[in-house]
This record gives structure tokens, C-alpha cells and sequence, in this order.
């Protein structure tokens, strides 16, 4: 090396896996604080969303929502239903590849008349170009029916 050339120093990029489990850490604490406009910001323009188990007990899903608008209005509804929204015992996961990371949680959620809603929450997310396009939600469907007055079986 001469004289005249200069040492750029930076930080190495952060490896893949490492990348998309902050991404989804960034997406559950928008979800948590309610921050809309960063959960849009995180979503792929043909983002869908599905949850899979019914309270019916119908292999269908009990929701899907396609295309970013609608998969923001799920999570504006979610937003309105829960004063609080808290999960613990957070554990994140991500494949090899990072383009998939999973979560499992407890959901210490609040309505806003005060009431507990306790779940448990399973999610797969899945990423492309450092958007979230595709989000699967687990959670125990009774408990949501109980809770919301919804039709079990």
C-alpha cells in the first residue's frame, strides 16, 4: 500500500440470518407499539397474511388477506381491538437462507375495556428484498372465541 491510498474502514455487513431476525424484532415492536406506518413500511407491495386455524375446526383458513392494503388493514383492526399488545418469551428463528424466520411468543395482549386476552402465538414470515411478504399466524383459535364471542365448531 503507498502513501497516497487510504484505508476505508466500515463495518461489515451483517450477515443474512442476523439481518432478517432484526427485521422481524423490527416488525413485532411495530405491531407493539401500534407503529402503522412502520408496519407499512415493512410490507412487500404483494404481502398476504393467512390464519389457519379456525374456531370452527374447518381445515379452511379463518382469515387470508393479499396485497399490502389488505394485510395493513389487519393489522390497523388488530391495533383497535388491543389497547396493549405485548409479546413474551419471544424466541425468533431463521432459516439457513434468511428468507424465512419464525417466531414463538406468548401474546400478553389488553382490550381496551381492560381485559386480558392471553394466546400463544406461532408465526412463519417469509422475506423478500427486506420486505415482509408473506405471514403466517398461529394462535389457539379458541381462546379467540371465547374471548370475542365467535362460534366454536
Amino acid at each position: 500500500m503507498t502513501e497516497s491510498a487510504s484505508v476505508v474502514e466500515s463495518a461489515p455487513p451483517k450477515p443474512p440470518v442476523r439481518a432478517t431476525e432484526e427485521r422481524t424484532r423490527a416488525f413485532l415492536a411495530a405491531l407493539e407499539s401500534k407503529d402503522l406506518a412502520q408496519l407499512e413500511n415493512t410490507l412487500h407491495p404483494d404481502a398476504t397474511l393467512t390464519i389457519p386455524l379456525a374456531p370452527s375446526g374447518d381445515p379452511e383458513p379463518f382469515g387470508r388477506f393479499e396485497g399490502k392494503e389488505q394485510v395493513l388493514g389487519y393489522f390497523r383492526g388488530v391495533t383497535e381491538i388491543m389497547a396493549r399488545i405485548e409479546f413474551a418469551d419471544l424466541r425468533v428463528s431463521v432459516t439457513a437462507d434468511a428468507a424465512t424466520s419464525f417466531v414463538q411468543a406468548k401474546g400478553n395482549f389488553t382490550t381496551p375495556d381492560d381485559r386480558p386476552y392471553p394466546n400463544v402465538y406461532v408465526l412463519r414470515a417469509d422475506w423478500s428484498d427486506g420486505k415482509l411478504i408473506a405471514v403466517e399466524e398461529y394462535a389457539n383459535p379458541v381462546t379467540f372465541a371465547k374471548h370475542f364471542g365467535v362460534p366454536i365448531g
